[in-house]
């Protein structure tokens, strides 16, 4: 049998592991721990553990699948874990075997606050790796070399989506397929950098992840293969293009430091559906208000909540945008406006009513403001009913700037008044 690589990326993420913690008796997040919980024995006792007790499942390397699956659990006060989940996975089969894997551990010395024990959420990437070869994003060497030949010397910009196919190293390693499907948007004004970061297919809910991240600042336009450490565009037209960058830091699980980092990237290569199918929200293209008015995009203004008898409005956590069409939803994240970085998670809908919505396999009550607005009540899992306010609105200017929409973006007002938001 081929050798399998399996490897654990857990040094560069130790400390936003315990980021948030949990006293005993309460649920509200306090500081950091003074002392975080530890594996018996420590990382190396971790990482052989993981290496004895991993098993790549059979059906996975007879396909070719594989990456890494981010594992999330809670770390009780006596050590136990609990509340495992999969914040990342390439494939339902690898979570299972990651699951599995965790659900095995020992007890962990527990994290402390003040000298007592507290629980403490840890995150823990586990790779699963093949040797070199064609793997489920589709890393062929001959397809890659063709097209390779076929863009030499061409010099238009690119512009469009493409998909990551492969990573050419400096030092002459051998060419190596992406551990996660990576695309890029180009535009004339701005480069989104995508991601699928879960795809599930399976179950009563199914899901998709994808992040987007301004990653390279700036429009991707030919540049030639320049000498210096700064993003090279070469060998460029319509079918795909070559992307030359340093990577100044020091080596880690997928790419080697200090030395040039070449990509290959397609733009007739397989592409996601589901990805296409995003983009084509993002670029409003939904079926029309007239026929169900909960389709076109919509901005959550806050969480509405009473207060001696008034109406309040609390502002999300985050800022949050729906796109609702025929079959689907799409919630749009945006976590970082200076850097364009968002989250877009696409589930199945189905409209019941006007005021009834099954999302996320659960209700959804829909009470109308007016046309233009209404409040979404939904219980969030505790018997805990939470009423959010939601207005007809595009997407963050930036956004309808790259993906070519011109929609009227909902201001909040300064001070509404309590009855604003209707009786």
């Amino acid at each position: 049998m081929k050798r399998l690589f399996l490897t654990w990326a857990m040094s560069l993420i130790m400390t936003a592991t315990f980021a948030q913690v949990v006293s005993v008796g309460s649920t509200a997040p306090v500081d950091v721990p003074e002392k975080a919980a530890e594996y018996p024995g420590g990382i190396s006792a971790l990482m052989n553990f993981l290496q004895r007790t991993l098993k790549y499942p059979k059906d996975c390397e007879a396909a070719g699948i594989e990456g890494r699956v981010v594992m999330r659990f809670v770390i009780n006060e006596d050590g136990s874990i609990s509340d495992m989940e999969a914040m990342q996975s390439p494939d339902a089969r690898l979570t299972a075997e990651a699951k599995r894997v965790v659900s095995l551990m020992p007890k962990w010395a527990p994290a402390k606050n003040k000298g007592k024990a507290v629980k403490m959420r840890y995150s823990l990437p586990i790779t699963f790796r093949l040797p070199d070869g064609k793997n489920k994003l589709g890393f062929d060497k001959s397809a890659c070399d063709a097209l390779s030949q076929q863009l030499a010397g061409k010099k238009e910009n690119p512009r469009g989506l493409y998909k990551l196919l492969r990573f050419s190293y400096e030092n002459g390693n051998p060419d190596k397929g992406p551990h996660i499907e990576q695309y890029k948007y180009c535009t004339d004004d701005i480069t989104l950098q995508l991601q699928i970061q879960k795809n599930i297919e399976d179950g009563d809910k199914p899901e998709f992840w994808m992040s987007m991240l301004n990653m390279d600042r700036r429009p991707l336009n030919y540049t030639g293969n320049i000498a210096k450490r700064d993003i090279s565009i070469f060998d460029s037209d319509s079918r795909g293009f070559k992307m030359r960058w340093y990577n100044d830091i020091l080596n880690n699980e997928f790419f080697p430091g200090n030395q040039y980092i070449t990509e290959l990237y397609s733009s007739e290569d397989k592409i996601s559906p589901k990805i296409q199918r995003v983009i084509d929200l993002l670029k409003m293209h939904t079926a029309q208000p007239g026929e169900n008015k909960f389709y076109g995009c919509w901005r959550r203004v806050g969480v509405l909540t009473k207060v001696d008898g008034m109406d309040m409005l609390l502002p999300g956590h985050q800022d949050l945008y729906q796109i609702f069409d025929k079959d689907v939803y799409l919630h749009f994240y945006e976590l970082s406006a200076g850097r364009m970085y968002a989250y877009c998670i696409m589930r199945p809908i189905q409209y019941k009513s006007d005021n009834l919505l099954i999302q996320h396999g659960g209700e959804s009550k829909i009470e109308w403001v007016d046309n233009n607005t209404f409040r979404l009540l939904f219980d969030r899992g505790d018997g805990t009913i939470v009423t959010e306010l939601w207005k007809r609105s595009g997407l963050p200017e930036r956004y309808q700037q790259a993906f070519g929409t011109n929609l009227p973006v909902y201001k909040e007002p300064v001070n509404p008044l309590p009855n604003y938001f209707g009786n």
